[in-house]
């Protein structure tokens, strides 16, 4: 469904939208130049966008690490070891890490096994 807006409409959006995002009064915004509102509008639009496309990115990531994690486990602590080095933390906390992640791994090749052999017979 498309909203069809007239001229004012689409103004007074325009100026309540930056309003609202810049932290100042509607009459303050509608005070200024419409050409710098909507020039701050746009912007924001830019920057709403960008997060949308890092959050979609950031989902995709995840969808990819829980199948990683059900196929392939070893890959997924690789990648948690490397993201740990990355992020700069200590080695005690990689330990207990490692330690979950080999729990972990433990677990779904233990239910790999059930399912084979719920499977077999």
């Amino acid at each position: 469904m498309s909203v069809a807006w007239d001229p004012a409409q689409y103004v007074r959006r325009v100026v309540v939208e930056v309003a609202t995002a810049t932290g100042r009064s509607v009459r303050e915004v509608a005070a200024e130049s419409f050409a710098l509102t909507l020039w701050t509008w746009a912007e924001l639009a830019a920057m709403r966008r960008e997060r949308q496309v890092e959050r979609m990115g950031e989902r995709t990531d995840l969808a990819g690490l829980v199948a990683v994690a059900f196929h392939q486990p070893q890959d997924l602590q690789k990648a948690e070891f490397r993201y740990l080095k990355a992020a700069g933390t200590l080695s005690q906390m990689m330990e207990r890490t490692r330690g979950r992640m080999l729990e972990q791994v433990a677990r779904i090749e233990a239910a790999r096994q059930a399912a084979a052999t719920t499977d077999a017979g």
